[in-house]
């Protein structure tokens, strides 16, 4: 529920509309033939979707491709244009509390990284967030991420996530306990996301996060489901296919001419991410954030007691 509110404050429309039909959604007033051939008219209109297929043979593939697909139009009528010209996706913002007496969640987002193929991809976003971490992928083990030093309490867990859209992201933190120690894990957090932008990072966590990053770029990408979604994405939105070697590489390659000081005793290239982790720290603490508490109001803080700007 603090994930969907999370969504909504961010981007409003769209990527902002729950995915989950709720009995105060009223979706059956929209699921009939007149808005369905709307959408129609524009969805399957040629520049808007994109087949691609793995381990096919390419004349068998176009053989059912112009069969099935020979009478969709070139594109979509004159009059729907303009509600679906691309636009970017715009990130807004804000607060919504929640009172339940089910459990307590927190949801602290920020505007983050779109696709690989989405044309607004902000490898540095990768990074933070497997700094931030929180909940550990090794059993019995913390791991090495910043928040999972600072979950309070048994029974508290915390985990940083980002969400990747084809034009728009959002890195956020959730934070499940008791309502005491999920405010306490806010404020904790919302202190070392301070601290990251203030350039308080150690190499060994940088280099640590730099790693972990690629792993799970590297783990998701030998998906095949994922690697078609992505590429068939791409080619909807930016023309350009899924290519995992490049998106592995894409905080690597930044070379040490754009380094402009750099601190003896660490190389070019950690303090450069460091540098990156901090401005992308920063730009989350300067734009508004999306807060989203479920649970006991009346200990959940507030955007404003943790410091954040909504």
């Amino acid at each position: 529920m603090a994930i969907s509110s999370a969504h909504g404050l961010a981007f409003h429309r769209g990527l902002g509309s729950p995915v989950s039909p709720a009995s105060s959604t009223p979706y059956k007033t929209y699921l009939d033939t007149d808005y369905i051939e709307y959408f129609s008219k524009f969805a399957y209109a040629k520049p808007n979707f994109a087949i691609v297929a793995n381990g096919a043979e390419h004349s068998e593939l176009s053989k059912w491709v112009n069969e099935f697909f020979e009478n969709v139009p070139a594109q979509a009528p004159e009059n729907l244009l303009e509600a679906v010209r691309d636009k970017q996706t715009k990130y807004h913002g804000g607060e919504e509390r929640i009172a339940h007496d089910s459990g307590n969640s927190m949801v602290l987002a920020f505007p983050g990284s779109s696709s690989v193929t989405g044309g607004f991809h902000k490898p540095e976003i990768a990074v933070l967030a497997s700094l931030l971490g929180g909940r550990s992928n090794i059993k019995w083990s913390p791991g090495f991420s910043l928040l999972a030093k600072v979950a309070t309490g048994p029974g508290t867990s915390v985990e940083t996530k980002s969400a990747l859209y084809s034009d728009a992201g959002l890195l956020y933190v959730v934070i499940d306990g008791s309502a005491q120690n999920v405010a306490k894990t806010a404020m904790d957090a919302v202190k070392i996301i301070h601290n990251i932008a203030g350039g308080q990072i150690s190499k060994e966590d940088i280099t640590k996060a730099k790693a972990a990053a690629k792993f799970k770029e590297l783990e998701f990408g030998q998906n095949i489901q994922a690697g078609l979604e992505l590429t068939g994405s791409g080619l909807v939105h930016g023309s350009k296919a899924y290519q995992l070697d490049e998106t592995a590489k894409a905080i690597s390659g930044v070379t040490d001419a754009q380094v402009k000081a750099v601190s003896p005793s660490i190389s070019p290239q950690i303090y450069l991410l460091i540098c990156i982790c901090s401005q992308a720290a920063k730009s989350l603490l300067e734009n508004k954030a999306s807060v989203s508490a479920v649970g006991d109001l009346f200990v959940l803080p507030y955007a404003e007691d943790l410091g954040l700007k909504v």
